[in-house]
């Protein structure tokens, strides 16, 4: 039977577009629209700036596109600037199981090497799936266990899910795919220090993580090795990232190829860390006027309140974008104020908003053991108003879950709202099209080419 990371190798080595039920085609299809919206946004704003500048520097041979760019880069450069852009906002997809934003790797890594070898959009489809499916299993072996420890999921798994969508494009054999994963491993990382202060290198993580994965498969078909035992130890990658605590190592093959994590990945509608959006839309839903609010109590997943709600007070008055898209305080009390589009709610107009500050410091959490965290993200809030109501509002199931999922037409219109940042209106909706078609393209160019400026 083999090691995990060789019988996940014959699931990628063997997967075929054929084999993929219509429900997972159509979930490839959405996320990578997603991804690509939320990149050009990006691109659009400048987000993720020093990366590109980098990239460009480096660039060298134009193997692949830079989304909302004028230039190309080779495959595992591009992928590190795309999968960069596609993070920056923390507008991007998440898996809930496992915690892992999936598209933010495996979207870059599937076009940049998709671009450079010529492949079609039925290749690209099949390699983002095994990207999906490997990532998702090994963070959902751990589910929300390396958050605790201050360890960035995406970082840590991406890597494999780079690799696994390099590996399927190249055309690697399972036992290089499997050297791929091994070699990975020594390039997973991603810490959450950057909560101290909202600095960029969460963004970079995405990228990174879609860059390594390249590279570990670039390596293996050259002949370069890595540990087959690289999810069972002893120093592999739980081994030595859960300090000895045993993960659940049979889900990271369990269904593999019969039940698929592709349709279990969540989009999000707001542009800030997915464990504060179920709070953002009960805080709409109570119908209350800020400044009737005497206070409001937010009934929250233990694990996430490190990431969003403690320590309280820098979140209180966040300094960066960052900081505030990370501050469940802040969400609450924008939402509730109110009056700006998605990615204006964290940005500085809305972080000099005297009634967000205000709100904002009226916004406690407790602890709820309770609620089904990680299989969704969801809470309770409780308002209390000056005129002495209180209004409770459950939110179980957090909008975009995949169990209550954004429609296509929702999808659609986030799309375009990000991508006519970047292009016009025209171009964006072409854009849309591809996107939607995407397994229909003969050549991934005839995509990529939509997505860059003049």
């Amino acid at each position: 039977m083999g090691t995990a990371s060789q019988q996940m190798a014959e699931f990628v080595a063997g997967l075929r577009f054929d084999d993929l039920p219509p429900d997972v085609v159509a979930a490839a299809r959405r996320h990578m629209l997603d991804a690509v919206g939320v990149a050009l946004a990006a691109s659009a704003l400048g987000a993720g700036g020093p990366v590109i500048e980098m990239t460009r520097s480096w660039a060298g041979a134009r193997e692949s596109s830079v989304i909302g760019y004028d230039f190309g880069a080779p495959a595992p450069w591009a992928a590190l600037a795309n999968g960069t852009l596609t993070h920056a906002l923390d507008y991007d997809d998440t898996h809930v199981e496992s915690v892992v934003h999936p598209s933010a790797f495996v979207v870059p890594a599937a076009i940049a090497v998709g671009e450079e070898i010529g492949a079609s959009g039925r290749d690209i489809v099949t390699a983002a799936v095994a990207g999906y499916e490997v990532a998702t299993r090994i963070g959902a072996a751990a589910p929300g266990r390396f958050h605790v420890r201050g360890q960035h999921t995406t970082g840590l798994c991406g890597t494999f899910g780079a690799a696994a969508v390099a590996g399927r494009l190249w055309g690697l054999t399972s036992d290089e795919i499997a050297q791929a994963f091994g070699i990975a491993g020594s390039q997973s990382s991603g810490l959450f220090a950057y909560l101290s202060d909202g600095s960029e290198t969460k963004r970079l993580h995405a990228g990174w993580a879609a860059h390594g994965g390249i590279v570990a498969a670039d390596l293996a078909r050259r002949g370069f090795t890595g540990p087959s035992t690289i999810f069972e130890g002893p120093h592999g990658l739980f081994d030595a990232f859960l300090a000895g605590e045993e993960p659940d190592r049979a889900r990271l093959v369990r269904g593999l190829g019969t039940e698929w994590e592709t349709t279990r990945i969540a989009i999000k509608p707001y542009p800030a860390c997915h464990f504060v959006h179920a709070f953002m839309d009960a805080g709409i839903e109570a119908g209350v006027k800020w400044a009737d609010i005497d206070e409001i109590v937010c009934s929250i997943a233990p694990p996430a309140i490190g990431i969003v709600a403690e320590p309280r007070a820098p979140r209180l008055h966040p300094a960066t974008t960052y900081q505030a898209q990370f501050s469940l305080p802040f969400a609450v009390a924008s939402a509730i104020v109110g009056g700006r589009d998605a990615l204006e709610y964290f940005g500085d107009d809305a972080r000099a908003d005297r009634r967000v500050l205000t709100l904002a410091e009226r916004v406690h959490h407790e602890p709820d053991t309770t609620l089904p965290f990680p299989k969704t993200y969801g809470g309770k809030l409780r308002v209390y108003t000056r005129g002495g109501r209180s209004i409770e509002i459950e939110e179980l199931v957090n909008r975009g879950h995949p169990d209550r999922p954004l429609s296509d037409e929702e999808l659609a219109s986030k799309f375009l709202k990000n991508a006519r940042m970047r292009l016009e209106t025209r171009a964006a909706r072409r854009a849309l099209t591809k996107l939607q078609r995407i397994d229909q393209i003969d050549k991934i160019e005839n995509l990529t080419s939509a997505l860059q400026t003049p």
